[in-house]
């Protein structure tokens, strides 16, 4: 009777082990079918240890990630955004000898720099974390725009606002935006909307602050200033950065990422529209002096179009459900080229500018909300850092032509005769061009499928 017991109790323990690896082997599917359309970017195929989590995705502490996220996407972000005060300010005040052309090579090198950079951000985070990659970003910036305050010609204003900023920034953009990306699920879009409305409420809280101070202290003590609050701000919110899900065994497969179809035509896309979406950024406050208004005036510019830029990366997540991210990237930036064009050329008046200036920076805004999102949709949550980084390194060629074209184009054809048609035309023509690349990369999302080029998507 005892060896049946035995024998009884043997078998079920058996049947128990085989029920619960067979449920083992039917999750194991399920995370491959999950990732059945990115099974080459993971460099070994997941396993149920791979996608392990520290913590559950929408968690309370998911939205401090957020918070600390567009804190930090504020303090560096938002002063590379809120660059059109210093524009003006070299143009026409500290280097009025200076072509715009060269002056402008300083907005492009922390831009550039930022988004090429942006390639390093997904093995340093692997080797680092995410808080130390952040903590050096926090170090690096405040630093830059100290030295930025003892230089006195243009050369060493490139190197360390454009360059070292560039530099440091760069070790915060992509891993924000992944990191909030990481810690969400159903929420994702909105969480990653909060963290790059960062940028934009930091670019109109700093083109405030930064006029300000320049106007009471002066320019030295105003770059003093300013890397003092990156460097407390961003640098405490780092240290509540950390990781939800491990870092993929065997890492992921940069090659097969690269040459995605999708994402080439993503990055083409994003090349072409940072040909010119800095036109309106730094040139409409220039516009605006030229109508005879005060310094004032033209800054306020910035700060409309930033506040549009704040909002509208929130809204954006909430119009990308309802007509489909993709379709809201095409659409804003056809209204964007059309808007830039009437205006610029035909309006020319301040309270077309402010409206351009809010329209504008609202719309434009879903291209940096709308894109970390749809990758992640694409690459999965393991793989999209590398994704993101690629992405920005397609728009840092897209800046690294456009910014020194646009002053080249506004010094040789505008500037002399104190209109900005040229110039117009110019960055129009490549927010066209980057809506026509997102008709592409939505015909090789429908390849094969059940969907028509007017589907929700």
């Amino acid at each position: 009777m005892l060896a049946q017991v035995n024998n009884a109790a043997g078998s079920q323990s058996t049947t128990r082990s085989n029920s619960f690896n067979i449920d083992l082997e039917k999750k194991s599917v399920e995370i491959q079918l999950l990732d059945k359309d990115t099974p080459d970017y993971l460099s070994k195929p997941p396993t149920i240890t791979d996608i392990e989590e520290y913590a559950p995705a929408g968690c309370a502490y998911a939205w401090v990630i957020v918070a600390c996220a567009s804190l930090n996407m504020m303090c560096t972000i938002g002063i590379a955004n809120s660059f059109g005060v210093f524009s003006t300010y070299y143009i026409n005040f500290l280097y009025p000898n200076e072509s715009a052309a060269n002056i402008a090579w300083v907005g492009t090198s922390i831009t550039f720099f930022m988004l090429v950079g942006a390639i390093a951000t997904g093995p340093l985070t692997d080797r680092f974390g995410f808080r130390l990659v952040s903590l050096a970003d926090a170090i690096i910036c405040s630093l830059a725009i100290l030295l930025t305050s003892f230089t006195n010609v243009l050369w060493q204003v490139v190197s360390t606002q454009g360059i070292v900023f560039g530099i440091g920034t760069a070790l915060l953009y992509s891993p924000s935006i992944s990191l909030s990306a990481q810690w969400h699920d159903k929420t994702r879009p909105l969480a990653t909307a909060i963290t790059v409305a960062g940028c934009g409420a930091g670019g109109m809280v700093f083109t405030a602050i930064t006029q300000k101070l320049l106007d009471t202290i002066g320019y030295e003590w105003a770059l003093r200033v300013l890397a003092l609050i990156i460097l407390c701000i961003s640098g405490t919110a780092s240290l509540l950065y950390k990781r939800r899900v491990p870092i993929p065994k065997g890492g992921v497969n940069f090659v097969a990422i690269a040459k995605d179809k999708q994402l080439t035509a993503a990055g083409v896309a994003g090349l072409c529209i940072n040909l010119g979406s800095f036109v309106i950024w730094y040139c409409l406050p220039t516009a605006a002096l030229a109508l005879g208004q005060t310094k004032q005036a033209s800054t306020n510019l910035i700060i409309y179009m930033n506040a549009g830029s704040t909002v509208g990366r929130i809204v954006a997540a909430f119009v990308a459900m309802a007509i489909g991210p993709i379709n809201l990237v095409i659409f804003s930036y056809l209204i964007c080229s059309t808007l830039i064009l009437v205006v610029m050329l035909a309006v020319k008046s301040m309270v077309a500018y402010i409206v351009l200036a809010v329209i504008f920076g609202f719309i434009s805004a879903s291209y940096i909300s709308i894109t970390p999102p749809l990758l992640t949709e694409f690459f999965g949550t393991q793989a999209v850092a590398t994704a993101m980084g690629i992405m920005n390194a397609w728009c840092s060629i897209g800046i690294l032509i456009g910014n020194p074209s646009q002053g080249a184009i506004y010094q040789k054809f505008d500037r002399p005769t104190g209109s900005f048609m040229a110039i117009t035309i110019w960055g129009s023509s490549s927010l066209f061009l980057g809506a026509c690349c997102f008709i592409v990369l939505k015909t090789t999302v429908i390849s094969g499928k059940l969907y028509r080029i007017w589907s929700k998507l």
